[in-house]
């Protein structure tokens, strides 16, 4: 396998806390799927989502998505 045909399956996180990262793809995970990263510490839990997303330039990004203001 070449470098080029396995970057293919690696998708980077742009924004929030996760920003920069790269992970590796899992084969059923499909464009506009959603992850949710949970960081836990001593203050409250902080929740992160990301949307998976193809560029115009053919690669994978994870990108953050933003809070959905709180419905009455």
């Amino acid at each position: 396998m070449t470098a080029e045909h396995t970057a293919e399956y690696v998708a980077e996180y742009v924004g929030g806390p996760l920003d920069g990262r790269q992970e590796q793809l899992p084969a059923t995970r499909t464009v506009g799927a959603i992850v949710t990263h949970i960081f836990l510490h001593g203050g409250p839990k902080i929740e992160t989502r990301y949307r998976l997303c193809r560029t115009e330039d053919d690669r994978w990004v994870y990108q953050l998505v933003a809070d959905e203001p709180d419905r009455p």
